[in-house]
């Protein structure tokens, strides 16, 4: 059973079990006995099963043991979701999304580390736990990927895919809680399975390869090579012979190559940045997709190829056409499906989300355990407009996670430019952080920061006092009324 229909029978089976849920318990409102019974059907197919209260609080939980072949209980019962997986926050944690949201999540990868040590990857259906209208908790199903790096022997289909090589990336590792984003997701579901080509738009670094990889991996072409080139990469004197080939003795030094066209033949070729290669190469491309047929240079043969053009732009289509650095036919041609990827500035919710996510994947990657970011990083990363985009935060936060000395990542941490450049610098707290803290709780929280920053830049204390234009004694009065080191 792969694991969308998986999804779909846990959520009948939940509907089902709601009938047995004693709804006069009051407290951690356990479940009985027979709720449990009916997610039993599904335990040839999962690793393990949670159940979580709406205060978080673990209810019931258990994993698959390869020994015994039986599930097991894991011994967490009773215990707050967040100690169990101390890499997890409410904002990363799928049952708090899925309380908070009341919608279930399904096929979302996870890596976690629990309380053991033991770093899991996990692909997890999550779903919310509704009685009357109220939303009292959520169960979750999960399939293990991997153990500490070690790919599991007990696989579904999509654990399968995981352990035969396949480093290409799919659905579930675009990672978003942007509106946008989620219909982006779920048009990829279904264009994935035609064959027509797909013209993907967006800035540098929003992640135009990994939606073409998840295209690919979701497509009925998934068994067969997904070839990526990106043709800024490559002189104009020297693409040609590389999207078609090469004989031997067609010019000084020439061999008989494949070309890219070629190489993915039943599969997906992967074109990024189109609108650099020259107009006279755009013809003969525009040509092989048209007669599905490509020429070697030299060669006085054609071959027929049977391939899937997704191609990739992070320059507006139109303005180019208008431009007349890309061709308006190809661009018609490639352009039978679009997809506009919106660029991190206008994905506010996913700041934060991606932030968290990927403190998790470098604290496995660098041994560490970075707790999150402080109040003031949050707001800078909101209010900073990301012309990297992903691939910029990602950089940012691997500059923070290597300097930083604490367990949280602060603001003279992340690199100056990010600092420096923001759109509002004065905007560090937003009404959701008011809400929480008084004002001079904020002020002091504020002044930390400034203090840390300017005795990270300074050689002594009393020429960051120096710098902060207070005396000596008032730096010191003040770095350890906060216990600063």
């Amino acid at each position: 059973m792969d694991l969308q229909k998986q999804g779909e029978r846990f959520w009948v089976i939940l509907k089902e079990a709601n009938m047995f849920y004693d709804c006069s318990q009051k407290g951690s409102e356990k479940m009985i006995t027979k709720y449990l019974e009916h997610f039993s059907k599904l335990y040839e197919q999962l690793d393990g099963m949670i159940i979580v209260n709406r205060d978080g609080i673990i209810e019931f939980s258990v994993m698959f043991n390869i020994e015994t072949k039986y599930m097991e209980n894991e011994g967490f019962t009773g215990k707050y979701i967040l100690d169990v997986f101390p890499t997890l926050t409410e904002k990363t944690s799928s049952h708090f999304r899925v309380m908070k949201g009341r919608n279930p999540i399904i096929n979302e990868r996870q890596l976690l580390t629990d309380i053991t040590g033991n770093t899991f990857e996990f692909l997890n259906s999550t779903f919310p736990i509704e009685i009357h209208n109220e939303i009292i908790g959520t169960i979750e199903g999960s399939v293990i990927l991997s153990v500490n790096g070690v790919p599991t022997t007990r696989t579904t289909s999509e654990s399968k895919l995981k352990q035969s090589g396949s480093s290409l990336y799919r659905l579930d590792d675009i990672v978003t809680a942007d509106p946008a984003m989620m219909e982006i997701k779920g048009k990829i579901r279904k264009i994935a399975v035609e064959n027509s080509p797909v013209l993907i738009y967006g800035e540098t670094g929003t992640g135009k390869e990994l939606v073409a990889q998840a295209i690919h991996s979701h497509s009925l072409r998934s068994e067969g090579p997904f070839i990526s080139q990106n043709c800024s990469a490559i002189p104009n004197s020297l693409l040609e012979s590389t999207l078609f080939g090469t004989v031997k003795g067609s010019f000084t030094g020439a061999e008989n190559r494949k070309g890219l066209f070629e190489l993915a033949d039943k599969g997906t070729l992967f074109l990024d940045e189109v609108n650099s290669m020259d107009i006279s190469i755009q013809a003969k491309i525009l040509k092989a997709i048209e007669e599905k047929r490509i020429r070697r240079i030299g060669d006085e043969k054609e071959k027929e190829i049977d391939v899937r053009i997704i191609s990739a732009m992070n320059a507006n289509p139109i303005k180019a056409i208008e431009e007349g650095v890309i061709r308006k036919d190809l661009y018609y041609r490639l352009g039978v499906i679009q997809i506009n990827l919106p660029p991190l500035r206008e994905r506010q919710e996913d700041i934060m989300l991606l932030t968290s996510l990927l403190i998790q994947k470098y604290n496995q990657k660098m041994g560490k355990r970075i707790e999150g970011v402080s109040e003031i990083v949050k707001n800078t990363f909101n209010n900073y407009a990301w012309p990297g985009n992903v691939r910029e935060l990602k950089n940012a936060l691997e500059h923070a996670m290597i300097v930083t000395s604490g367990n949280t990542i602060a603001l003279h941490d992340i690199p100056e430019h990010v600092l420096y450049t923001s759109k509002e610098k004065k905007k560090y707290f937003t009404k959701d952080t008011l809400d929480n803290k008084s004002l001079p709780q904020k002020v002091e929280e504020y002044e930390k920061e400034i203090i840390l920053e300017a005795l990270s830049a300074s050689k002594n204390i009393t020429e960051a006092a120096g710098k902060l234009q207070i005396t000596r004694q008032s730096l010191q009065y003040k770095i350890d009324k906060y216990r600063l080191k």
